[in-house]
């Protein structure tokens, strides 16, 4: 391909960012030393939006049901439940003398007022949405209604009800999202936003919070009330957010982590790979990579041509295969050919399989029919969150589109916090994203383009793709359901708010120390210190 040589002139020219090497020491007995890739924005469950936060809020608190590593639903801190006959009311029965990290008991009341929480429009979740099918809860959700009303009960102390709207098979799958995890209210009373600091943290998982150092590590220890206490083997887990992977690499060759988090850089993948050949793994990761166009920006909102031109310039095959090569595969779709089992793996868009002269050259019809050409380039900036895979798919994009349509690109890195406050914000122009999947099933894609969703960061609307999402969610044939969900899908793959361009794998370095992690069987990558014991 012409671009590939710009390409790697490009790359060529990439600089890695300067940061001090860390001194961590490597005589932890018995703390896993851990890279979270940045520092997240909140661990508080219901706030917590990115793997960053989620590996690290995992930790630190437990819901109803839990998850394998299999990321099956298995039981928590209700230890049986039942399921009405019409589908529609859940009660779930807890563990006897479940306590908070402080000692104070757990009860049915503290799932009541967690959940409550999560709906209320005041703690600004953007995981509400877990709970829409909760009697009540889109109308609290939309502000009509008190978030007591939320259709969950306490039937005494140990048993919680829940009724829905209409039957949901994956239910149980949906709240094991840490969103849904019991929080202390009597806590969150009394130091309101302050509550996630270390001094006043109290904690339901399997491990507390005792040191934050911001962008320096964070501290837990093992919590002694945890329901499951004499299973946690581990008695300290550190954090590290490193946001550059060659920092992460270099820490755990010196023997300063135990297991990174960024995927390795690109031109050393190979390199580690045949050096670390039992420690590097590399794995299926249920995950969407995109950029998001600015829809509030008319010169995006207005100009459908011109969102396609620049989806179909864009070599989703050169740069799997031939930039990043390291397990990646194309996406043509919002959502990912793998979801619930590859369900809907043909709801990608029609020219994907047209070749690369043809797609190009109707990219180039199209930009030109929105107005744009070679004597009025389009310029553009695209910011995204600085690590090596996000920097060289900038540059490999950035060079597609100067090469086929003459686009002129300026790329802004932007460290963890900036990038999710600019995407809050809507302050950008185009933004490079990804979202991972929480669970499997297709709604863990679907909701993030719903009019006024929290996580809709590209401000996009469709009212016809919403009406069909609620009317897919009450659907109980699931064939039917199927197909709503794919005429959905396609009509947002067809306004093209975002371009889609790859579902990523995960390269993770782990330690030998490091047993009972069953990496490869963790496609959604949510992992949990409790699994794992040190030799």
């Amino acid at each position: 391909m012409k671009y590939l040589a710009l390409i790697r002139i490009l790359l060529i020219c990439v600089c890695i960012d300067g940061c001090s090497k860390p001194t961590t020491s490597t005589k932890y007995q018995n703390t896993l030393l851990v890279d979270i890739g940045g520092e997240g924005a909140s661990i508080d469950p219901a706030r917590a939006e990115n793997g960053q936060e989620l590996r690290v809020v995992n930790d630190l608190f437990a819901g109803l049901i839990d998850f394998d590593q299999s990321n099956r639903p298995i039981l928590g801190m209700a230890d049986k439940y039942t399921i009405s006959s019409d589908g529609k009311t859940y009660t779930f029965y807890l563990r006897q003398n479940l306590k908070f990290s402080d000692g104070t008991p757990i009860t049915a009341a503290d799932f009541v007022y967690s959940w409550q929480r999560l709906v209320n429009p005041k703690t600004g979740s953007t995981y509400n949405f877990l709970l829409a099918n909760v009697v009540n809860a889109q109308e609290i959700i939309d502000g009509k209604l008190p978030s007591t009303a939320l259709g969950v009960q306490a039937i005494g102390k140990y048993i919680f009800q829940v009724k829905l709207n209409h039957p949901m098979s994956e239910f149980l799958t949906y709240i094991t999202a840490p969103a849904v995890f019991v929080v202390p209210k009597h806590v969150i009373d009394k130091y309101q936003e302050s509550w996630t600091n270390p001094k006043n943290i109290v904690t339901s998982g399997a491990y507390i919070l005792k040191e934050h150092v911001i962008n320096g590590h964070m501290l837990a220890i093992k919590n002694m009330n945890y329901y499951n206490e004499s299973m946690v083997h581990i008695q300290q887990v550190k954090y590290f957010p490193f946001f550059n992977s060659n920092v992460g690499i270099a820490s755990y060759e010196t023997g300063g982590l135990d297991t990174t988090w960024q995927n390795v850089p690109v031109d050393k993948f190979n390199s580690l790979k045949q050096k670390y050949q039992h420690e590097l793994h590399v794995f299926t990761w249920e995950r969407t990579n995109f950029i998001e166009f600015n829809m509030r920006n008319p010169k995006y909102k207005n100009n459908p041509k011109l969102r396609q031109a620049l989806s179909m310039a864009i070599d989703r095959q050169v740069l799997a295969y031939k930039v990043l090569r390291s397990g990646q595969i194309p996406l043509y779709s919002v959502v990912t050919p793998t979801i619930e089992n590859g369900k809907y793996k043909n709801s990608g868009y029609s020219w994907q399989t047209l070749s690369t002269d043809k797609r190009n050259k109707l990219a180039q019809e199209l930009y030109q029919q929105a107005g744009f050409n070679s004597n009025k380039p389009l310029k553009v900036t695209i910011s995204f969150f600085n690590n090596d895979i996000n920097k060289k798919t900038a540059i490999a994009i950035a060079a597609m589109w100067k090469q086929v349509l003459g686009v002129e690109v300026e790329l802004v890195n932007q460290e963890l916090k900036a990038w999710q406050v600019s995407g809050s914000n809507g302050d950008f122009d185009l933004r490079m994203s990804t979202w991972g999947a929480d669970y499997n099933f297709v709604t863990t894609y679907t909701p993030s383009y719903l009019c006024n969703n929290g996580n809709n960061h590209s401000g996009y609307c469709n009212p016809e793709y919403d009406k069909l999402i609620k009317q897919a969610s009450i659907e109980t044939n699931l064939e039917h359901q199927k197909q709503i969900y794919l005429t959905a899908i396609n009509i947002v793959n067809n306004d093209y708010p975002v371009i889609p361009f790859i579902e990523p794998a995960h390269q993770r370095l782990v330690k030998p120390r490091v047993k009972g992690y069953k990496i490869e069987d963790n496609y959604l990558d949510n992992v949990q210190s409790k699994w794992f014991f040190l030799q």
